[in-house]
């Protein structure tokens, strides 16, 4: 539950595909969440909602991202 009662949705993790430069290193933290595109050499995200026993490993990744183009968002509750 939120602060206001309301119930919260699953977190999941979204890219700003315009500052992606291709480090692969959240693919190389959390490959069970990221990959890389072949063509671009971008941030694919495999599973934008993530189960809770990888949130650990999603946040080291985004937090490792340099160039900060990956941010952990919370998914709205069904009917909010």
């Amino acid at each position: 539950m939120s602060i206001d009662g309301q119930p919260q949705g699953p977190l999941m993790v979204v890219a700003n595909l315009e500052l992606c430069q291709g480090h692969a290193r959240c693919e190389d933290l959390c490959p069970q969440v990221f990959s890389t595109d072949a063509v671009e050499g971008k941030v694919v995200i495999v599973h934008p909602v993530f189960p809770p026993e990888l949130e650990d490993k999603v946040r080291l990744a985004v937090r490792n991202c340099p160039e900060g183009a990956l941010r952990i968002a919370r998914q709205k509750a069904a009917g909010a």
